[in-house]
């Protein structure tokens, strides 16, 4: 069974089932949580179990549904329904229910605030009835367990080891969060324009003041809440923001951002900005397992095998793609291309060697023109690029500055295209020149520049209220807003239960349904995607509106 949904009502009923008071809270010096420290053999074999359904023995987990129906595989894997925090899930009707060893080693009751303790719904389970719960599907009540539940064939050793990673799972409050704060970061870096910094910067604090003084009053009422409403009024802290602010080469981040964190753990990352690669900022919330939400990036790290770090798009690689599919789509892979790109500007890099990469892989040929460190292009690579892209394409991942040489002096004639790009051309700026209009084609990874108003009323409208909207920094401040109140909602879902890995899972299954989506026209985030927007427009200079762009293409998801 794999369950792709988290229905936030009915696994709400499951939790408050099944995890009664509070636990609890962790400490800013608390230890680190669940899975942090991996060093016992036994833990780590039942970790694998349960996350990738392989055996100690490095066979893949059997299991049988529904009475006779075998399955293997990632049908098989518990953390495809139950989740990377073992907090469960739900599809449909069906309900995959919490499984952390705090929540299935105390007996389940309604929660109650006053004395007498509630009947018991189910007795805690213990190694014996949770193994047989596993492997014959009989519950701690002696009653069958849901026939979707797969009844694993396993031995007494092998359900051991898995157990007794279930029991380093646990519902607690993970670093970052005490009994009245929860404790969040945002990061920017050495290099990202005064301007911009303090546009972005302005959007979390008039976020943060307004979101904790609509909240003033939820102290006091969670301390005296009825139980039959502490679900809703328990779990209210007031935000804390960490501004981390990363001086020297990305190399020297590291250490910064460790530091910044032994000082005061923070339970999540918010947006963020880099003069550079995410790629620093990205390995430590890898490491120290703390969610990164949303940074307004075009240089995130792809990794498939990664989790706590989620982002807008795959920015310059996404860029790369949708050049190589249009391309495909007209016909265009068998004739010369030519891409020019800096040696010293890292989204150029990431894009170029993307493009590459994709080409080759289409049985393409693409030459690659460099331009070195602080160099300007002349007549000279011009005529080069030219005389080899004759007939074909010139894709150029440069700024406005130096494309102009290109554009302004029609020297592209002998071109069929040429291919700029919008997070580096700015082309709202620097309109093409009349010259190069019809052969010049634009990848936009965004909303249509005549719809973005539209898409953005809600967040320029709250910006302008605050005395803070910069049309300069649109995009980062949209990030900004789409990211505090993605984390707000996921937060407000995860109904008290504190765990990282849980604001991820809750981010996963209300993306869909967001009612802002910043820049982007179309988001979607399954379990195990990173990425809420997945595709971009092919635009080109209007012929009948010089200085506009138009669409040539339907959204495309290459």
């Amino acid at each position: 069974m794999s369950v792709a949904r988290v229905g936030a009502a009915v696994l709400l009923s499951w939790c408050s089932l099944l995890a009664g008071p509070t636990a609890s809270l962790a400490s800013p010096g608390a230890a680190p949580h669940q899975g942090e420290a991996a060093s016992d053999p036994v833990i780590e074999a039942g970790k694998r179990m349960y996350r990738e359904g392989v055996l100690p023995s490095g066979e893949l987990m059997q299991g049988i549904v529904q009475g006779d129906i075998p399955l293997t595989g990632e049908q098989v894997i518990c953390g495809r329904c139950h989740r990377r925090s073992g907090l469960g899930a739900t599809e449909g009707q069906e309900v995959a229910p919490p499984i952390t060893g705090d929540i299935l080693f105390a007996p389940l009751r309604v929660p109650t605030s006053k004395p007498p303790l509630a009947p018991e719904l189910r007795p805690a389970y213990t190694d014996e009835t949770l193994r047989r719960a596993i492997r014959d599907g009989i519950g701690a009540n002696g009653q069958p367990i849901n026939p979707l539940m797969p009844r694993y064939p396993l031995r007494d050793e092998q359900l051991d080891v898995l157990i007794a990673y279930l029991k380093t799972m646990s519902a607690d409050p993970h670093p970052g969060v005490d009994e009245r704060d929860m404790h969040l970061a945002t990061i920017v870096t050495e290099g990202v324009a005064p301007l911009t910094r303090e546009a972005f910067l302005n959007v979390f604090e008039a976020f943060l003041k307004q979101k904790n003084t609509e909240t003033r009053h939820e102290t006091h009422r969670a301390e005296h809440a009825p139980w039959h409403k502490a679900w809703a009024m328990k779990p209210y802290r007031k935000w804390v923001l960490h501004v981390w602010e990363l001086s020297g080469p990305p190399d020297a981040w590291a250490e910064q951002l460790r530091a910044k964190y032994e000082e005061q753990p923070v339970f999540a990352v918010v947006s963020g900005l880099a003069a550079g690669p995410w790629r620093p900022i990205h390995d430590f919330c890898e490491t120290h397992q703390v969610p990164c939400l949303f940074p307004s990036t075009d240089l995130p790290v792809i990794d498939e095998d990664d989790f706590y770090s989620v982002y807008l798009t795959r920015g310059m690689a996404l860029e790369a793609d949708l050049v190589a599919k249009h391309l495909a789509d007209g016909g265009l892979l068998s004739a010369p291309l030519v891409q020019i790109y800096r040696s010293d500007e890292p989204k150029g890099l990431a894009a170029a060697a993307q493009l590459r990469h994709q080409i080759e892989q289409d049985g393409g040929q693409i030459t690659d023109l460099m331009l070195a460190d602080g160099s300007a292009p002349g007549e000279d690579l011009w005529r080069s690029a030219v005389e080899q892209a004759a007939g074909g394409t010139v894709v150029l991942w440069l700024g406005s500055r130096d494309s102009a040489g290109l554009l302004e002096t029609g020297a592209g004639d002998q071109l069929v295209r040429i291919y700029l790009s919008t997070s580096l051309h700015r082309a709202e700026h620097a309109p093409i020149p009349a010259e190069s209009r019809e052969r010049v084609y634009l990848v936009h990874p965004a909303e249509l520049p005549a719809r973005i108003p539209r898409l953005l009323i809600r967040s320029t409208g709250w910006l302008k209220s605050q005395g803070i909207y910069v049309p300069e920094a649109q995009r980062e401040q949209a990030d900004a807003f789409f990211a505090l109140k993605m984390a707000g909602e996921g937060i407000k879902a995860m109904r008290g239960f504190f765990v990282r890995e849980y604001l991820i899972e809750r981010i996963e299954h209300m993306a869909d349904n967001a009612t802002y989506s910043s820049i982007y026209p179309m988001i979607r985030l399954a379990p195990g995607q990173r990425f809420v927007s997945k595709g971009g427009y092919i635009l080109r200079p209007s012929l009948q509106r010089p200085g506009e762009l138009e669409g040539v293409t339907p959204w495309i998801v290459p």
